[in-house]
């Protein structure tokens, strides 16, 4: 389970107009849970605050306020423990290009603390899954991005992670290959899984996700399943949804 609350996160910057420092709210007051079996997409523009969520709760920054549990640990407290139970995709994950799937899945194998003979199997298992096996033992630094973003899914949940969250998974990815992984997100669900899914992919979260939260200039500006969402805003589509949300927030011109 996931268990966000009333967390606040700034960045200081400084104006390249007037070099003056200044201070932007990323994330204000946002709360939001994911129960076991549930697939939550949060949602929103670009800059509107997801990935920075998604980093504080997989304990790659912290909250200035709020708190963030995940499997009833706090990710301030046992930032470790954490880690152990949660699997993260993140946009800009790379890849060591000198190595090849199978090196690298066993390394992270045992950075999990996993024993070698298992983190190979269950390695080699996901690679073929996602369509990727026969490239288990070629180099990446000729993959494309869609073979590099396999690889990484794989990664991602190699230990078998109870606690998901995938940022745009389906980045480089073409129509077919995007299937197969809706198709595995569909199959964690049923396993029981904690999943957040973050993606611009919209036809995809109504299809598969239990509740959506929409994030817009930094916040939770609605939240339910993707019907009560729709309904709420009398639309048919979650897109219909975004241009209504963006509308009601730009500042109008003229007086």
């Amino acid at each position: 389970m996931i268990e966000v609350s009333n967390i606040y996160k700034s960045f200081t910057l400084k104006d390249k107009r007037t070099l003056k420092i200044k201070t932007i709210a990323a994330v204000q007051d946002i709360s939001f849970s994911v129960l076991p079996g549930e697939i939550y997409g949060l949602l929103g523009p670009n800059g509107a605050g997801k990935s920075t969520t998604l980093r504080m709760i997989a304990t790659l920054m912290s909250p200035e306020k709020g708190s963030i549990k995940v499997s009833g640990l706090s990710t301030t407290q046992h930032p470790n423990e954490v880690r152990a139970k949660l699997g993260f995709l993140a946009t800009d994950m790379d890849v060591y290009e000198r190595f090849t799937p199978r090196e690298q899945l066993k390394i992270f194998g045992e950075f999990q603390g996993m024993d070698p003979e298992s983190a190979e199997k269950r390695g080699l298992q996901l690679l073929d899954n996602l369509g990727i096996l026969d490239f288990a033992n070629v180099k990446m630094d000729g993959f494309s991005s869609g073979q590099r973003q396999k690889f990484n899914i794989a990664r991602a949940l190699l230990h078998d992670p109870q606690v998901i969250i995938f940022d745009e998974p389906t980045t480089g990815l073409d129509v077919l290959t995007a299937k197969t992984v809706l198709d595995l997100l569909i199959n964690l669900k049923t396993q029981g899984k904690t999943i957040i899914l973050s993606t611009h992919i919209l036809p995809m979260v109504e299809k598969i996700c239990s509740k959506v939260g929409i994030i817009y200039q930094g916040k939770l500006q609605t939240e339910g399943s993707p019907k009560q969402v729709m309904e709420r805003f009398n639309s048919n589509s979650l897109d219909e949804v975004f241009f209504t949300l963006a509308d009601s927030k730009e500042p109008k011109g003229g007086q």
